[in-house]
């Protein structure tokens, strides 16, 4: 008798759980087609040019040499080639000049290492979470579906496939989605930060640092 209940409460709230995860696959899904959106908004926002940012950060090296700071930081700032970039040379252009540049420097860049893996959070997060909906949409299902055969109900039980196998497409497609611009996304931003400690580096050479220490 408890054994009978438990396996009816165990099945009851199973089955609650079909329509939460549907609506929850159809709201990933149209969240993964906006992020789309944005994904290509930033893609052609990007515009790497290795090159500019060589001769930017050459030529503010040397106005700093001349102690012309405020060019410098001009000058090094015209040289990012995507949002993240950009943003990080506008913030360590203001350390430009002061004995402390390494430090902060060093420090700007590991809070910008974590932005950039923040950015890549929403997807790491879907790539797992989609195909685990689409798991419990293609399990819940199979229970009901069992128990139409046994009866003989087949056209109940072809109704439990068709949910059975659109929540495991679903998921897939979410799963699928999000690794695919989570994996592009890394590949920029780890061009982005190695661009980064380049500006740092240049910035911040040893000959640098000693003539200002001097």
């Amino acid at each position: 008798m408890v054994s009978e209940t438990l396996l009816t409460t165990l099945y009851t709230v199973t089955l609650a759980l079909l329509y939460p995860v549907i609506v929850g696959l159809l709201v990933l899904l149209v969240y993964s087609f906006a992020e789309i959106g944005a994904f290509f908004s930033e893609y052609t926002s990007r515009n790497r040019d290795l090159n500019k940012l060589r001769i930017g950060c050459g030529e503010a090296k040397k106005f700093l040499a001349g102690g012309e700071i405020e060019k410098a930081s001009e000058t090094v700032m015209s040289s990012g080639s995507s949002y993240l970039l950009s943003n990080f040379i506008n913030e360590l252009s203001e350390f430009i000049g002061r004995g402390n540049f390494k430090t902060e420097a060093e420090k700007l860049l590991q809070e910008y290492e974590i932005t950039a893996w923040e950015r890549t959070e929403k997807e790491r997060m879907l790539i797992r979470v989609g195909p685990m909906l689409g798991l419990m949409g293609t399990l819940i299902p199979m229970g009901p579906a069992l128990m139409n055969l046994a009866s003989g109900n087949i056209s109940e039980m072809a109704t439990n496939m068709i949910v059975v196998f659109s929540t495991t497409v679903l998921g897939l497609l979410i799963g699928g989605i999000n690794y695919a611009m989570a994996t592009i996304k890394r590949r920029w931003y780890s061009q982005d930060l190695s661009d980064m400690e380049y500006v740092t580096e240049v910035l911040g050479g040893e000959d640098y640092v000693k003539k200002k220490e001097v």
